[in-house]
């Protein structure tokens, strides 16, 4: 049994502990290094029923919370996007993108939407990255799809 001081113990494990901190990647803030000049976000619809709509974008990765809201702002007039849809998502800190999702539902059939997106940290932080005002139009009622 090796017997070591106390205060020799305490300065190993310190060394340790910064020796690893030292080793951990460097976690962005929602912010660092861009401004919202720079940040977008471009949109892409993956399918739209009659009453449903799926959105999702690629920013950088913004970093803060690991938990994240994915949030659409939709509305018949592009004026007045008085509707959200959010989905929660979390951030890998491993990667310097991030893919946000959301599913829009209730919709009504050959409608015309128009919609921005944006996402925001677990803590109410709203990250950089936001998109124009876009639209898509739903499919008529009972319309059945070829297209995958």
């Amino acid at each position: 049994m090796i017997r070591v001081s106390g205060s020799r113990l305490t300065i190993a494990i310190s060394a340790i502990v910064i020796c690893l901190l030292s080793m951990q990647p460097r976690l962005a803030f929602a912010g660092d290094g861009s401004s919202a000049s720079q940040a977008s976000a471009t949109p892409v619809i993956e399918s739209i029923s009659d009453t449903l709509a799926f959105i999702s974008w690629t920013t950088q990765n913004p970093g803060g919370t690991i938990l994240h809201y994915a949030v659409v702002h939709y509305g018949t007039d592009p004026s007045h996007l008085d509707s959200t849809a959010e989905s929660p998502t979390r951030i890998n800190q491993g990667h310097s993108a991030m893919v946000f999702r959301v599913r829009i539902g209730d919709l009504h059939p050959a409608t015309t939407y128009y919609y921005k997106v944006s996402s925001r940290q677990a803590d109410g932080i709203v990250d950089p990255a936001k998109s124009a005002v876009n639209q898509f139009t739903t499919r008529p009622a009972n319309q059945i799809s070829s297209e995958k």
